[in-house]
């Protein structure tokens, strides 16, 4: 009975590790972006209302925005050969995460490298990076952006690769 019991055993744990071997491995995320206004140096934030965010699949990083308002048609273009794109892979809806009150773009993220654009009408500005696909079988990633109305010239926004944005403010563009 003792070596029943024990091949049973053996068979099960063998079983469940095999199990664990074929799950799905998957780099798709949904990109949750929570996109907050600064109207004065140092000052507080502030949900930026009426953001929109959009996603391109691009073969390489070197696709450019022209304008604001190249980022508000969503378009792209390939600097080198000035091919465009209008038609964005994908475009972001309205999330609102539970106990909070700021609303978050969902955005979802399929393929890579991937260049992910926000607009945020209200200030003109818009913001982009390029991401590749890092994490496996994580579901939402979630990153922060903050349009600093008072900056004058394109910053950088964000601690780390992947998770840092080109901010671009009002009157002025990538080729200057």
């Amino acid at each position: 009975m003792g070596k029943i019991l024990r091949n049973i055993t053996i068979v099960m744990v063998v079983a469940l590790v095999a199990t664990g071997c074929f799950k799905k491995v998957t780099t798709d995320t949904t990109l949750r972006i929570k996109v907050l206004s600064e109207e004065t140096s140092g000052g507080g934030t502030v949900a930026a209302e009426g953001c929109y965010a959009y996603i391109y699949y691009t073969d390489s990083e070197d696709w450019v925005i022209n304008s604001y308002e190249d980022a508000a048609a969503k378009i792209i273009t390939h600097p080198e050969t000035g091919e465009t794109r209008s038609m964005p892979d994908g475009e972001s809806e309205l999330y609102q995460a539970e106990g909070s009150d700021v609303s978050y773009l969902s955005l979802f993220q399929g393929g890579s490298p991937a260049l992910v654009v926000v607009v945020y009408p209200e200030a003109q500005m818009y913001a982009y990076n390029y991401r590749k696909a890092e994490a496996v079988n994580l579901h939402y990633t979630y990153l922060t952006l903050i349009f600093h109305k008072w900056k004058t010239e394109t910053y950088t926004e964000g601690s780390k690769d992947g998770y840092k944005w080109t901010v671009v403010p009002t009157l002025t563009t990538e080729n200057e």
